[in-house]
């Protein structure tokens, strides 16, 4: 990997005149920051703290792409991903845009990341987070042309997301018509380091100024991170994965040996350095790996990150120079500092809070240090935006005599808001709740979904486990375009799925720029929701195996009061 001070000589080329989309205005906003406070290098002098190298294609190379390739874009409305994206990959990339790709390769000899960055990316109120796609490719085939090819093809394939089923949905949610989106695209350096034939960091996450869900003696303020190790795909698709605040590391949401077991992280995401060539598809995750953790137990971040169940203890040992199970649990940087994270965490936060005067959310990556690959630990800043969730300033108050009539009530509730404007309530039965069918779930729910987007009837899904989740087994898949018309989301326990709720996922991001309200019951004791006055509405016609519909004679009356995280539903 490159030095930190070449890194950092001109962290961020582009080529174009255009527009640099919001996410890579927000890594131009990180380089002048990291430039204008060399006191975090003195504080954190032995670790690099740096952007990755990065490349950004501005906007006008996106409107010639169009126009060069005669694409019909009025078209779109009603055609599936996988045509637009054919109709993208078969067509020519403007000459002065093959031309400086090409002499990049010549110089980035090391794994790529491609992401989007258009106009709407990381807005402040109506974020498209994780709608479009971004890809990672190994860049190490010896025949340049190769290379060159394999990174158009991700290229075009990110200008094509633009026009894809869920950033489309997302925008008619927020009156934004899909033709009038631009795309730039960012080509940036992948942080990380290579064991075998594969590549990943050790550490990824997302950090955010602003928690939501405190517990033990957290406050809102103090913040909250979410990490995997490996690439960050795990965290921002809200897949199992730790959760902490930087200004209190050691305390974790599981305490008990069985209750980390059961929660630690299973798998990771990494790129696979095989010379050879890489078709790409419309599923972002075409570039990677998946590998079990299990399987990497000599790897140098499994032996730096993961403590050891012993069996005939029952508990867990935080070394893993013991036989017996390695578990992720992340101890030897949260409880020993044997990398400053939460520290970098907390510094970083605040100072970006502050300078954007705004409650922020950073992703990150970290190295540390390997006695095969004598580097310095690095902390790598990959993106930065504010954070969507809007508080207004209206006082919301909830009377003893509405929290007693409400059939729902949260202690943990996202929004500051009173709204009348919902009749319909979607859930999942819990009498006919199965962990194995949450594919079968968010398939049902997508067809109910569109039938009221059509009526234009906004509604409050209930159901158990992380809504959005990618991992099947940590709640119901749904994609923003299954759940389009909701209005509020109720997040209920089950026996079958125990989740942490996950506040860095793409999917919660978006749910709060546009104001949907989020009701987490279960989290605390004050938490309610009648089950028996449900059940007891009658339903909708023609009842799906698994979720039911019913329609009140009457709208509902939803109170968030955003200061004390509290929320109700009643008639």
């Amino acid at each position: 990997m490159p030095s930190t001070s070449t890194l950092n000589k001109r962290p961020i080329l582009k080529i174009g005149r255009a527009s640099l989309g919001g996410k890579a205005k927000g890594l131009a906003f990180l380089a002048a920051l990291l430039d204008s406070h060399p006191e975090l290098y003195q504080k954190f002098s032995d670790v690099d703290l740096l952007l990755p190298q990065t490349m950004v294609i501005t906007a006008d190379g996106f409107d010639e792409f169009i126009a060069d390739n005669d694409l019909n874009i009025g078209s779109f409305e009603e055609i599936s991903d996988q045509k637009i994206a054919a109709q993208f990959l078969d067509g020519n990339m403007p000459q002065w845009i093959e031309s400086e790709l090409r002499a990049l390769l010549q110089k980035y000899k090391f794994p790529l990341a491609i992401r989007s960055s258009s106009l709407l990316e990381d807005a402040r109120y109506r974020a498209f987070a994780g709608l479009y796609r971004t890809y990672m490719i190994p860049n190490n085939h010896p025949d340049l042309e190769k290379r060159l090819q394999h990174l158009i093809q991700a290229i075009k394939l990110i200008y094509a997301s633009t026009y894809f089923k869920a950033p489309k949905s997302f925008g008619q949610r927020v009156g934004h018509h899909y033709t009038e989106e631009k795309m730039a695209v960012i080509i940036q350096q992948v942080v990380g380091n290579r064991y075998g034939d594969f590549f990943y960091p050790a550490i990824s996450g997302v950090a955010q100024s602003h928690n939501y869900y405190p517990y033990a003696k957290m406050k809102p303020e103090d913040g909250i991170a979410t990490i995997a190790m490996g690439l960050g795909t795990i965290v921002v698709e809200g897949e199992r994965a730790l959760r902490f605040s930087p200004k209190y590391p050691q305390i974790l949401p599981y305490t008990d040996a069985e209750d980390i077991l059961k929660n630690a992280q299973r798998y990771f995401y990494c790129i696979k350095m095989a010379k050879k060539d890489c078709s790409l598809t419309i599923d972002d995750k075409s570039g990677l790996t998946r590998r079990e953790v299990t399987d990497v137990a000599e790897e140098p971040p499994m032996q730096q990150l993961a403590s050891t169940y012993v069996p005939e203890e029952q508990r867990l040992r935080d070394t893993t120079y013991v036989p017996g199970y390695r578990v992720l649990t992340f101890a030897p940087v949260l409880k020993f500092g044997q990398f400053p994270l939460a520290d970098i965490l907390t510094t970083t936060l605040d100072l970006c809070q502050n300078e954007m005067n705004c409650p922020i959310e950073m992703e990150f990556a970290a190295n540390l240090n390997s006695p095969t690959i004598h580097t310095n630990p690095q902390f790598a800043f990959l993106q930065i935006r504010p954070m969507s969730a809007r508080v207004e300033q209206e006082e919301i108050l909830i009377s003893v005599e509405e929290r007693a009539k409400a059939f729902c009530r949260s202690g943990h509730a996202l929004g500051n808001a009173v709204k009348q404007n919902m009749q319909d309530i979607v859930y999942v039965r819990p009498d006919r709740f199965d962990a194995s069918q949450t594919i079968k779930i968010a398939q049902e729910i997508r067809q109910l979904n569109l039938k009221l987007t059509n009526a234009k009837r906004a509604y409050v899904l209930i159901g158990p486990g992380r809504w959005g989740s990618r991992d099947r087994w940590l709640g119901i898949p749904v994609a923003w375009q299954d759940i389009s018309a909701v209005g509020a989301i109720v997040e209920t326990t089950s026996d079958e799925i125990r989740s942490e709720p996950s506040q860095g996922s793409h999917f919660f991001h978006n749910i709060s720029t546009i104001g949907i309200h989020y009701f987490t019951v279960g989290a605390t004791d004050d938490d309610y929701l009648d089950w028996d006055w449900l059940l007891s509405q009658t339903p909708q016609k023609k009842q799906a195996a698994f979720v039911t519909h019913v329609r009140l004679p009457s709208p509902m009356t939803l109170k968030v009061d955003g200061r004390k995280l509290q929320g109700i539903i009643y008639i």
